[in-house]
């Protein structure tokens, strides 16, 4: 009896050796790797000493019709000199709020009105490219102007643009808009650079939108790096706000809104020929 008991525990532990010897070779799982976008530094390079954001000299700002806020239109750039790979990149310039009054025997008497914003684009030559005015709300936002594909950055070429917010009280009869005072003024340069045969192959490997804005940030693209930032901006606030807060943007200025898509107060909208 013995000997059969040996016999069938050497049996046993003949069938579970080489069990537990596999088992002993499988590595121990891979733990999930931490989200990406915790892996990603979104802080931009400092910029020259004595640059940043580029704003209006500052807030409080009144035409005879309307006032701005106290915090001075901003554009959502690092410095007054910008770099882009896009032939039709988006300008971001945040618009404060604005309101319209009236003195009425000593009384200042709350109006409505219009207010317009108007984006040109000048090339080295001093030639205006493009030119376009929007009608803007009346609440703090952030206004996105999209290039069109009609107006193309040419590699190499360093140009200009300019934002300016005029506004109209409702019982003013004028209907020349371009001859109303400017109550902000803005502008900033923005070069296209060529996007190199090695930058190239690396975004178009890189399928995570975070990732792209990382090399975009890495190369000193700006502009680049926002657009992406603008299209994750709900789902990715804190990525948002790093970046923001990276080019010194102010804190109250961050959490805006995106106004609604510019209605184009100039139907005949077109480049400049």
């Amino acid at each position: 009896m013995v000997i059969k008991s040996v016999g069938c525990l050497s049996l046993i532990l003949g069938i579970m050796l080489p069990i537990t010897a596999s088992l002993a070779t499988i590595p121990s799982q891979v733990k999930n790797p931490v989200n990406s976008s915790m892996e990603i530094s979104l802080k931009f390079p400092d910029v020259p000493d004595g640059e940043g954001p580029v704003s209006t000299a500052g807030g409080g700002t009144r035409t005879g019709e309307c006032k701005i806020s106290e915090i001075p239109m901003t554009a959502l750039v690092p410095s007054k000199n910008t770099s882009t790979v896009s032939a039709n990149p988006t300008f971001f310039v945040y618009i404060p709020k604005i309101t319209f009054s009236q003195e009425s025997n000593n009384t200042t008497v709350p109006e409505s009105g219009v207010v317009l914003g108007e984006f040109v684009l000048v090339d080295h030559k001093g030639n205006d490219v493009y030119n376009t005015m929007i009608q803007l709300p009346l609440e703090g936002s952030i206004v996105r102007i999209a290039l069109p594909k009609t107006v193309a950055l040419e590699v190499g070429i360093q140009y200009k643009w300019q934002f300016s917010i005029k506004c109209q009280n409702k019982n003013s009869a004028s209907t020349d808009f371009a001859s109303l005072p400017e109550l902000a003024f803005l502008e900033v340069y923005i070069q296209r650079n060529e996007l190199t045969p090695t930058l190239k192959r690396e975004l178009e490997k890189t399928k995570d939108p975070l990732k792209k804005a990382e090399i975009y940030v890495r190369e000193n693209l700006w502009q680049d790096t926002l657009m992406i930032m603008a299209q994750l901006r709900n789902s990715q606030q804190e990525e948002w706000k790093s970046l923001l807060n990276s080019i010194k943007i102010e804190e109250s200025i961050i959490d805006v809104p995106f106004a609604p898509e510019p209605t184009v107060s100039n139907p005949d909208d077109q480049s400049a020929q």
